[in-house]
C-alpha cells in the first residue's frame, strides 16, 4: 500500500473517530519494483536522525481518485513522528523509536493491508537530501542535479521528485502509477 493509497482511501470513506494500532520492533522490507526489496531499517535510521518539525500540504491522484492532505513531520534525533491529516480527522500516526520500533495508528477506513514501511519509503524519497538517502537506500541508483532526483533500481527508473517554480515539489512513482505535489505550509 502506498502513501497515495492511504490518501485516496481515507478521501472516499465516511468519518470515524476508531483508530487501529500496530507496533512493530523492527521495519518490515519494502518491495518497490519487481524484484526489488529495499531493507527498511536504514530509512528509519535516516528519518531518526531528522530534526524540527515540517508540515506540508499534498495533493495528488492515483487511478481515478484524488486526495489532499496534510503531512506533519517531527524529529528530535531520537524519535520521529509522521501525522498525516485530512480535513477533521487523522488519517494515520507513524512514530519511529530506536532501535528501529515503528508504532503506526491508523483510522478505520485506512485498508488492513496498510504498510507503514511504504509511507517511510515515499516520506525519504522525497524529503531526506540526496546524500542521506544514498545511505539510507544502497541499493538503488539515485541521480540528482538540484531540480530533479531520479530513483533507479538497475537501470528501471522508480521514482522522480522535481522542483517546481515557487519550491514546490512534484513525487512521480513511476512503478505504481501514482503523483502528488508537495507544498511547504509555513
Amino acid at each position: 500500500m502506498r502513501l497515495s493509497r492511504l490518501f485516496a482511501a481515507a478521501a472516499l470513506a465516511g468519518l470515524c473517530g476508531c483508530q487501529t494500532a500496530v507496533v512493530r520492533d523492527a521495519p518490515r522490507p519494502v518491495r518497490v519494483a519487481e524484484g526489488t526489496v529495499l531493507d527498511a531499517a536504514p530509512i528509519v535510521e535516516a528519518l531518526l536522525a531528522q530534526t524540527g518539525t515540517v508540515t506540508q500540504a499534498v495533493s495528488g491522484a492515483w487511478r481515478d481518485n484524488a486526495f489532499a492532505a496534510e503531512v506533519v513531520m517531527r524529529g528530535d534525533g531520537q524519535r520521529f513522528t509522521a501525522i498525516f491529516l485530512a480535513p477533521h480527522m487523522r488519517l494515520a500516526t507513524i512514530t519511529l523509536t530506536r532501535p528501529h520500533a515503528i508504532r503506526y495508528e491508523r483510522a478505520a477506513q485506512i485498508p488492513e493491508m496498510f504498510e507503514p514501511e511504504y509511507a517511510l519509503a515515499d516520506l525519504a524519497f522525497v524529503n531526506l537530501d540526496t546524500p542521506s538517502l544514498r545511505r539510507a537506500a544502497p541499493g538503488l541508483r539515485i541521480e540528482d542535479d538540484g531540480a530533479t532526483r531520479r530513483i533507479f533500481a538497475g537501470s528501471s527508473p522508480l521514482a522522480e521528485r522535481r522542483l517546481l517554480p515557487g519550491g514546490d515539489l512534484r513525487f512521480r512513482n513511476l512503478v505504481h502509477g501514482y503523483e502528488y505535489t508537495i507544498r511547504p505550509v509555513r
